[in-house]
């Protein structure tokens, strides 16, 4: 039909054009001789750029064309055309086993199969964007073709939208699948009977569809087999199988008079209704050592696949000395530091360990695979230092400093933030701390009265101590450490630390109020950086309708997303097509929030879920910035015609004929 169209529009162009070439021939003449009698000497413009998309003029088979057998099917164009995109952007639906062969003869594009086509088959070629024209590059857009094998044609459709699961952005390439084999392996076995590819916006439709029920799955196939490949490409599926159905919806045109019927006009619906895929990676259990290092003669880190949590234990292959190290998890329990605290062990150049941990068999049961790793460290050769010079009036040698280690700490001198704890971190695993040693007082106190903080090791990160306090605004304190207050494990004591910082005042600060309506479950309310990295800053739970407040926040722009956290575990899920469940649904306010110094920005967000999943997240400050920008550079850009215009006419004489002078340029 689309075709159609555009030769019916091609040809009716012709023929309006055929009648007029005495009237067009007559007006060419006359304004080319108003342009030389009165053009000004300069260079030429080179007329304006073309902007239009190529034509489609026609096309072998026709547009929905019944019983075709052909091998090729061609386009023909108005002009010449590019095909180097339509190789990679091309899908043809039913799937073909081979890669089609594209070429180009003269203005004509041939798409030759290379394979026999299915018997009653409808085809679908859906080119994208990937045709434009030789010479300026302009785009055919959303070209889409189909014809049939067999007398009947197949015309139902499916449409809908693929977007991450864990941000909602839109999947560019996803391939969309539909599989009329219902058998829960057909995804990972059987090629599927349609196929689509989204768009930039995450947009895919599925176009001559047989009737019939499917399944509908999306995955980014990153070895181009059409299969699942489980745990190693993303997929996204729907709870509930497919029924393609079409009706006709007559709309009668009441503005027809004079005549005895009316027109009847209308559309076509398509059910279902758009469906909204989120596209997700399994959680699937694949245990093995991703990476081993050995960096210092102390320090031995290990990287894992996944959680070693209960699971891990280390030996030295030939050594039986125990109590040898110190181990440091990470949160997360995937990657370990191995502190060796022998100094024995320590010393020896290669250590051969043998690392145990649970893996899956085949039958998924869990067993202990043991691995053994060779870790290497050589130390650096170094220059030895220049003997001391014998002292003066002989005068005993000094004796060299006790090594102590440098206590890390998040302080500086002003601009400490009210909401923050002080953070001390130890660059070794610590054996011993006197917390009685700490001391924080006031800096204008001379009595140096201590003031009542609160002291613990962060759970989240080992050799890290925080020190709490209910900090006054623009007010300055001091904190003390005494020396050997903290022994590390190897036996080195911290140095002295006295530091003085002052809080931030209250003023600097803003405050994101949100009340939020309509909650069902328990939801994890997050604040976020305004990037794209979903960078967590501060995350509250609510499981009931409330404020949610976010305070003592910079001035700066934010993101505010929450996660429907239905089985309550405080962090977000990904699904699982095994198990038959979804990754846990999320949602944003969507517009970014601009936080102001001493200013409360309130915000009403209804948290009943919106199964469109729709993210747009509006930046109105820089939107308004750019529409001023526009007005401004469109308003340059209609003055400088004007201003041009004007030199010209300053500096050629005003263009009248060549007969006036300027009064302006003189011999």
């Amino acid at each position: 039909m689309f075709a159609g169209i555009c030769m019916f529009v091609f040809h009716f162009k012709r023929m309006q054009i055929k009648g007029k070439i005495p009237l067009l021939i007559v007006a060419v003449l006359a304004w080319i001789v108003i342009v030389s009698s009165c053009a000004n000497q300069g260079m030429p413009t080179g007329g304006p750029r073309d902007s239009i998309p190529p034509i489609l003029v026609e096309t072998t088979p026709e547009y929905k064309a019944l019983n075709y057998h052909g091998d090729k099917v061609e386009f023909t164009f108005n002009e010449y055309i590019i095909p180097d995109a339509v190789s990679e952007l091309l899908v043809v639906s039913p799937p073909l086993t081979k890669r089609p062969t594209i070429r180009t003869k003269g203005k004509s594009l041939v798409v030759q199969f290379n394979e026999d086509l299915l018997d009653s088959t409808t085809y679908s070629l859906d080119f994208k964007n990937s045709i434009a024209d030789n010479n300026e590059k302009n785009l055919y857009k959303s070209l889409r073709f189909s014809f049939a094998t067999g007398d009947v044609f197949d015309s139902l459709r499916v449409a809908g939208r693929l977007m991450n699961a864990f941000n909602l952005e839109p999947v560019e390439g996803g391939l969309v699948l539909l599989q009329k084999n219902l058998n829960d392996s057909a995804f990972f076995r059987v090629r599927p009977n349609y196929i689509a590819k989204t768009d930039e916006t995450g947009l895919f439709m599925i176009d001559n569809i047989a009737p019939g029920k499917y399944n509908i799955f999306a995955l980014n196939d990153a070895n181009n087999d059409l299969l699942y490949n489980e745990g190693a490409e993303e997929l996204a599926f729907f709870d509930t199988l497919i029924v393609p159905s079409a009706e006709f919806h007559e709309e009668l045109d009441t503005l027809v008079k004079g005549v005895d019927s009316l027109m009847i006009f209308g559309h076509t619906h398509f059910h279902p209704d758009p469906i909204y895929l989120r596209q997700f990676t399994e959680d699937i259990f694949d245990q093995f050592v991703d990476s081993y290092k050995r960096e210092t003669r102390y320090k031995c880190s290990f990287i894992f696949n996944e959680p070693v949590k209960d699971t891990f234990d280390v030996k030295l292959v030939g050594n039986e000395t125990s109590d040898w190290y110190k181990m440091e998890p990470n949160e997360k329990m995937d990657s370990l530091v191995l502190w060796i605290s022998d100094t024995t062990v320590a010393s020896l150049d290669t250590l051969f360990m043998e690392l145990s941990y649970y893996q899956l068999d085949s039958a998924a049961q869990l067993y202990v695979q043991k691995d053994t790793v060779e870790m290497n460290f050589l130390d650096v050769v170094v220059e030895k230092p220049k003997k001391k010079k014998k002292a003066k009036n002989n005068e005993p040698e000094k004796p060299d400093p006790i090594q102590q280690f440098n206590w890390l700490v998040n302080l500086s001198t002003s601009a400490f933030d009210l909401n923050k704890s002080i953070a001390l971190i130890a660059p070794e695993p610590v054996g011993f701390f006197d917390s009685t040693r700490v001391l924080l007082y006031l800096s204008d106190d001379t009595l140096k009265t201590p003031l009542n903080y609160s002291f613990e090791k962060d759970s989240s990160a080992w050799r890290q101590y925080l020190i709490s306090y209910k900090w006054e605004p623009e007010t300055s304190y001091i904190l003390e450490i005494d020396s050997a207050a903290c022994v590390n494990i190897y036996g080195i004591t911290s140095k002295q630390l006295s530091k003085k910082f002052k809080t931030r005042e209250e003023d600097y600060y803003g405050t994101v109020i949100l009340n939020v309506t309509s909650v069902e479950c328990q939801m994890l309310v997050q604040l976020l950086k305004n990037s794209d990295d979903e960078t967590v800053l501060a995350q509250q739970t609510i499981e009931k309708d409330g404020t949610v407040t976010f305070n003592y926040l910079a001035p700066d722009k934010y993101k505010v997303k929450v996660i429907y956290d239905e089985n309550g575990n405080g962090k977000w899920d990904t699904g699982s097509l095994q198990d038959k469940y979804q990754p846990e649904k999320v949602a944003y306010v969507n517009k970014v929030v601009k936080v102001r110094s001493n200013w409360e920005e309130k915000i009403s967000w209804d948290m009943k879920l919106d199964l469109t999943f729709t993210k747009n997240i509006r930046d109105l400050e820089l939107e308004e910035q750019q529409r001023k920008a526009a007005e401004k550079k469109a308003l340059e850009e209609k003055e400088n015609p004007q201003r041009q215009q004007m030199q010209n006419n300053m500096f050629q004489g005003g263009g009248g004929g060549g007969t006036g002078g300027s009064n302006i340029i003189r011999r």
